[in-house]
């Protein structure tokens, strides 16, 4: 579902050439009443996006105050003053670098999309106790935490497995020395991953938790997106790994309308999943990884919105 994005010249160069050094800050387009909206070219034009988030919300945002930049940057246009609003994924650690304020999806408009673990069946029916085991980490991962995972990682620069290892330490989960296999667990588990920033921590923390309890674990965190490690867990190549609810419903199972409440669009793919390809969905994480606007700083002080709604009925009345 998403990507981990490593930022380089290039990219500082492309921020430049969208954001020319010399305009004015945030705080001063805010005062002026320009609400400037950074968002990539793909989020205007989705589903998902733009056209009908105006319908859901009852209003139509200036064109001229859209701000076009390359995906992932909305954070830094945002952060320094060259836009008041932005769009981005609601897990990103540069929310948390650029202290900005997350509006609520009030109306319910952005699908839901919260990470669980997949499993095969037929490893459950071998370790039974994995479903109590990853529940235990489930349940630790709101939309704070994994958002500052995410920032130790993509922004501090941090390896994912030390995130991982550090955090489950700190939660108590693991023992800071080397865990010992226990001897009674032969079979191996086989634990994979995506290969973006948070879908890494999410992989090793599972590795690390499993090893903890005994377990022998084959490391393929990272192996690939979506289209190649379904097949590899269908196939039984891996035996576990983090999905996103949205990203079964719509790009696995083939759903063509959008949920936006996270326990139905968990019991859908849950469902489907078990029925048709003999997978189990154990409990989704409560961080829901979906797309958000958020503010900056100097907006929410001096609007005071929290929620989307706030910023629809300031163009529906300006």
């Amino acid at each position: 579902m998403k990507k981990f994005k490593r930022f380089n010249i290039m990219l500082v160069l492309c921020l430049l050439l969208v954001f020319p050094i010399g305009c004015q800050t945030g705080g001063d387009e805010a005062a002026s009443g320009r609400m400037r909206l950074a968002t990539s070219a793909e989020w205007t034009e989705r589903a998902d996006g733009l056209p009908n988030f105006e319908d859901h919300y009852g209003f139509e945002y200036p064109r001229d105050e859209l701000v076009i930049v390359e995906l992932g940057l909305s954070y830094q246009a945002v952060g320094t003053g060259q836009a008041e609003v932005g769009v981005g994924d609601a897990t990103e650690g540069r929310i948390a670098q650029y202290n900005l304020v997350v509006l609520e999806d009030d109306k319910q408009f952005f699908p839901a999309y919260n990470p669980a673990p997949v499993v095969r069946n037929e490893m459950l029916d071998v370790y039974p106790e994995i479903r109590d085991i990853m529940q235990e980490l489930s349940v630790l991962l709101d939309l704070e935490t994994l958002t500052l995972l995410n920032k130790e990682v993509a922004v501090e620069g941090n390896q994912p497995e030390d995130v991982a290892r550090t955090f489950l330490i700190d939660q108590g989960l693991i023992s800071e020395g080397m865990a010992e296999a226990d001897p009674a667990k032969e079979t191996p588990v086989v634990v994979s991953g995506k290969t973006f920033a948070e879908a890494l921590t999410l992989g090793y923390l599972t590795v690390y938790l499993l090893e903890e309890r005994g377990f022998t674990v084959v490391d393929e965190v990272g192996l690939a997106e979506v289209a190649l490690i379904r097949p590899a867990l269908e196939s039984g190549e891996i035996d576990i790994y983090w999905e996103y609810t949205g990203t079964g419903l719509m790009n696995v199972m083939g759903h063509d309308e959008v949920v936006t409440d996270p326990q139905l669009c968990y019991e859908l793919i849950r469902d489907w999943d078990l029925e048709n390809n003999n997978l189990v969905w154990l409990e989704y994480a409560p961080a829901n990884n979906t797309f958000v606007l958020f503010i900056s700083p100097e907006v929410h002080r001096e609007y005071g919105w929290t929620k989307v709604s706030d910023l629809a009925a300031y163009f529906i009345g300006r």
